[in-house]
């Protein structure tokens, strides 16, 4: 989906796990995108990215926008430090009937527990669709609000994700769903 029509409000956060972008229409949140430090040094805990992930630059937002953007940070610093299970930050999809059918479905995935392709698949009702499963989650404009980092492969091989493998196995230690020493991998 092409985010700049005007109707779009684009706001970019810097926090050390990287560089965050929230697109808004009014005050529903239609993307979020993550971008890491470009040394690829970076590897924050949890703490820190919540002590330093503050929605300070929103003083020139339309009031809505300003509300739901400060609200997206917080929740996301929230979840950041382990301390959120949950998102209830309003949202717009955009994408096909499917698509949405997919990503509607991942807010069923409890927190610190995964499941495959082939489980989203028949949530869906086409239990033979993985693959455009896969190919719905490749597309999820807000990875994290809806959780797809945890969906895995058929062996519990840590599959497929847009913001990278090495950001899924760190959200995956961080709800427990896998244990620390996997970040070592």
């Amino acid at each position: 989906m092409d985010f700049s029509d005007a109707k779009f409000t684009t706001i970019r956060h810097r926090n050390l796990w990287g560089q965050w972008t929230f697109v808004f229409e009014k005050s529903k949140l239609c993307c979020l995108r993550y971008s890491p430090e470009e040394s690829g040094e970076v590897r924050p805990s949890a703490v820190q990215a919540c002590t330093y992930a503050v929605a300070d630059i929103d003083a020139n937002l339309p009031p809505s926008v300003s509300r739901a953007y400060r609200k997206a940070v917080q929740q996301l610093n929230e979840y950041l430090a382990g301390k959120r299970h949950e998102f209830s930050i309003p949202y717009k999809l955009y994408g096909t009937d499917f698509q949405v059918k997919v990503w509607e479905a991942l807010k069923e995935i409890p927190y610190g527990e995964t499941r495959s392709y082939k489980d989203v698949a028949e949530m869906v009702g086409s239990p033979k669709a993985t693959r455009a499963v896969g190919g719905a989650l490749h597309e999820n404009p807000i990875p994290l609000i809806l959780p797809c980092h945890r969906v895995i492969g058929k062996a519990g091989a840590l599959v497929g994700f847009g913001l990278g493998l090495d950001m899924k196995r760190r959200l995956l230690v961080i709800e427990g769903a896998i244990p620390q020493e996997m970040l070592l991998e």
